[in-house]
């Protein structure tokens, strides 16, 4: 008896937790006129899909990263084992540009943000207007 608890115990859980991974998806992957979009696209591949964006904004943030890696040496022809390793930071600037798409009052608004030319997030909005 205790088996058949366990079993629909899992299976009421799958059933609950499927509609999530369902919109996870959804956030990953969107669906365009020619074609899919997915996270880790570029700018242009999602142009020819989705074409032209309703709306764009872009603005520059300073982003520091953890490098590992940086050769001491003038010319570079240390070998590694010579090279400094430890950790050190970089500082650079990102492009991040924020597309939106409106396709009509019977589809989501789409929101899509890249970051230096590569689409990192997507999210789905309201009902169009």
């Amino acid at each position: 008896m205790a088996t058949w608890r366990k079993i629909i115990i899992l299976c009421l859980m799958l059933l609950f937790l499927l509609p999530d991974m369902q919109a996870a998806a959804i956030l990953s992957t969107i669906r365009c006129d020619k074609g899919l979009v997915t996270r880790g696209d570029r700018m242009y591949v999602v142009l020819m899909k989705c074409g032209e964006p309703t709306y764009r904004s872009i603005r520059y943030e300073k982003s520091i990263k953890r490098d590992f890696f940086r050769d001491i040496s003038p010319n570079g022809d240390r070998r590694e084992e010579e090279a400094y390793r430890d950790p050190f930071l970089v500082e650079e600037f990102v492009e991040i540009q924020e597309w939106v798409y409106n396709f009509g009052s019977l589809q989501f608004i789409r929101y899509l943000t890249f970051e230096n030319g590569i689409l990192v997030h997507i999210e789905i909005g309201d009902y169009g207007f």
